[in-house]
């Protein structure tokens, strides 16, 4: 028998059965008060009581973003999913979560796993069909999926800001967010059937740079056990923003806003400020503001003041083709101006033949990707802390032949059969076994099972990623790469000569 109804710190919600019989879903549940108004770029405020039983049978909106609806992308899912996409909602009162158990009773204490999605820390939502839990609790886990405040919304900083905090400081807002959820799960989730002391965070992308962030935040320390992280995070100091330099850039959006004071920014309407904020083109993010971040993310991993916690690093084969609109030679390849995110990578390439010199161009993401990663990976192994296992997603994608930036995610939830891509029982059984894996590094910290290839923890002396091609063809692999290595020493040693 599912839990459809149960008590909060709140109050007492009601969620319902899903169509995989005793598996119930919870949709919706705020965390915290709406952050607008007043309360816009301040942390977060748990949220207060309620009267009577809250229906929690849809998501919450979500956070203010760049509308992507007009995409081909998104088109053609409308046209051809057999699942259609959902309209994007948005508002500033996003900050709500779901959640998906196989639990009969509060009593069972089932490893608890936290998604924070993707999407740069710009955007996303955690009501994509992508991420539907009905698949992943089938293997014996809770699943929590978060919203949390993305963009000018999430990391907007201002010197004026910081006057407002007994922290002294401004930023992070989006990080804050996790946070507070991760509280939230502690103090609820045993009402679901989970364990609030076995909690796994996870995500992709901007959600595995959040996994970071809450992984290096000392406020966050005794929150989660295990952590994953899918095709982001390490050591690349170009995945947060120095905090003078935040700061420097918010005074730059305040002006180009025509304001001048903090209750001019709050005052403007959430849609105008978001449309102002895309014009504005230049990002705020997450960065190491002293007090939740004591320096930035990458920093911290070097010094070794992340969570000493089981990790998951993973990332795909090809991650992002990054747009190079000139051809790229030898002959011109030192002056090409590789974007803000390859710089580093740029300066370590030696291009033999035009080809070669091109493909570092396009595919300079990948580089730095599995070089953040392997870096960590590295300094991790050698400081006698908790395992770290690598992975690649190497098995090409039905519909595109290739491993790119968050195909893993289809895999790993199962929900590969809810889009319209022309997937086989080999996708199947590949998602079936890297359920399997996840769930078991959630319950033990540990992602073997009986009957598969023993995934075996990376060290100086087995410096092994683990392949993930097929079912029964994953296995540990030598992803040696002389390029890959390189970046992760440039990582590692980053700033020792400043």
């Amino acid at each position: 028998m599912a839990i459809l109804e149960t008590a909060v710190k709140s109050g007492n919600v009601k969620g319902f059965e899903t169509e995989t019989k005793g598996i119930s879903c919870f949709l919706g549940i705020p965390y915290a008060e709406a952050p607008e108004g007043e309360l816009r770029w301040r942390s977060p405020k748990p949220k207060g009581s309620w009267e009577g039983t809250r229906v929690c049978d849809d998501f919450g909106p979500s956070c203010y973003q760049r509308d992507g609806s007009a995409a081909p992308f998104w088109k053609e899912l409308v046209e051809k999913n057999p699942v259609p996409p959902r309209p994007l909602r948005m508002s500033e009162d996003c900050l709500s979560l779901n959640i998906w158990t196989p639990a009969a009773s509060a009593q069972e204490r089932l490893p608890v796993m936290v998604w924070f999605y993707g999407g740069g820390l710009q955007g996303g939502t955690s009501d994509d069909i992508i991420f539907d839990g009905e698949g992943l609790c089938q293997y014996g886990v809770v699943l929590v999926t978060v919203n949390y405040r993305t963009g000018v919304f999430g990391y907007f900083g201002f010197d004026a800001l910081e006057e407002e905090t007994e922290y002294r400081t401004c930023g992070n807002y989006g990080l804050q967010d996790q946070i507070l959820s991760l509280r939230w799960v502690k103090e609820n989730i045993a009402a679901f059937g989970g364990d609030a002391e076995n909690v796994t965070i996870f995500g992709c992308s901007g959600g595995g740079r959040s996994v970071q962030g809450v992984c290096c935040s000392p406020v966050a320390r005794g929150l989660v056990k295990h952590a994953i992280i899918h095709s982001a995070g390490g050591l690349n100091p170009n995945y947060s923003l120095e905090y003078s330099a935040l700061k420097a850039r918010g005074k730059e959006f305040v002006q180009y806003c025509g304001k001048s004071s903090l209750a001019e920014m709050r005052a403007i309407p959430a849609p105008e400020l978001q449309a102002k904020y895309e014009a504005f083109r230049k990002q705020f993010n997450i960065t190491g503001d002293g007090y939740f971040l004591p320096v930035t993310m990458d920093e911290i991993v070097r010094r070794g003041g992340q969570a000493d916690l089981d990790y998951i690093l993973s990332t795909t084969a090809n991650e992002i083709k990054w747009p190079v609109r000139e051809k790229v030679t030898v002959r011109n390849f030192k002056d090409h101006v590789f974007g803000e995110r390859t710089q580093i990578f740029g300066s370590i390439c030696r291009p033999e033949t035009d080809e070669q010199a091109m493909d570092y161009a396009q595919w300079a993401e990948v580089y730095e990707m599995k070089g953040a990663q392997l870096g960590w990976a590295k300094l991790q192994a050698a400081s006698g802390k908790k395992p770290v296992y690598l992975a690649s997603f190497d098995h090409p994608m039905p519909h595109s032949g290739l491993a790119s930036h968050g195909d893993d995610q289809y895999y790993v939830f199962h929900t590969l059969r809810k889009f319209w891509f022309p997937s086989t029982k080999e996708d199947d059984d590949l998602s079936r076994m890297m359920m399997l894996r996840w769930t078991n590094f959630a319950k033990t910290g540990n992602p073997n099972a009986e009957g598969l290839a023993e995934w075996t923890q990376y060290t100086p002396d087995s410096p092994l990623t683990m392949s993930f091609t097929t079912a029964q063809g994953s296995s540990m692999k030598d992803k040696k790469v002389r390029e890959i290595e390189e970046l992760a020493e440039v990582y590692i040693h980053w700033g020792e000569d400043r």
